[in-house]
């Protein structure tokens, strides 16, 4: 019985005995794909605004994730509704690359009576480009008086 090998076959390193030793070419490492998957999503309804004293509010976001990542972006920032929702100081920018990423903002109260929010974004995750959807916490109104 008489078996027909191909060239590529019968000149393969594993035909000619040879080890490769190093990382897969990448053709190869691109269909083998991830090790494993790892996902995360935002905690619902925390970071609702509060004040601490007469004239800070602080809020907070936090995304758990399913194992550690190897690039993180996620970023917490107080928002104030005046006829729309808008930013209120500097956002909080961490690059916190743990299972459980949560980022705290705060910023001055403005004079008055005025609704308070925390946005959150959260993206580039496991080598990813990809994000999460923006959150938004619960909204709560806070007073400064003076």
């Amino acid at each position: 019985m008489r078996t027909r090998m191909s060239a590529a076959a019968l000149f393969s390193p594993l035909a000619l005995g040879i080890v490769v030793v190093g990382p897969a070419p990448m053709a190869v490492a691109a269909e083998v794909g991830p090790l494993h998957v790892i996902t995360c999503s935002w905690d619902k309804n925390v970071g609702t605004p509060w004040a601490p004293n007469s004239v800070t509010v602080k809020g907070f976001v936090r995304v758990r994730c399913t194992d550690k990542l190897d690039e993180a972006n996620t970023q917490a920032h107080i928002q104030i509704y005046d006829r729309s929702w808008k930013d209120r100081g500097d956002p909080i920018v961490s690059h916190n690359k743990g299972p459980v990423i949560q980022v705290n903002d705060d910023t001055l109260k403005r004079p008055g009576t005025w609704k308070y929010r925390t946005k959150g974004t959260h993206f580039g995750q496991h080598g990813n480009i990809w994000s999460l959807p923006t959150y938004y916490s619960p909204v709560r109104t806070l007073t400064r008086v003076h």
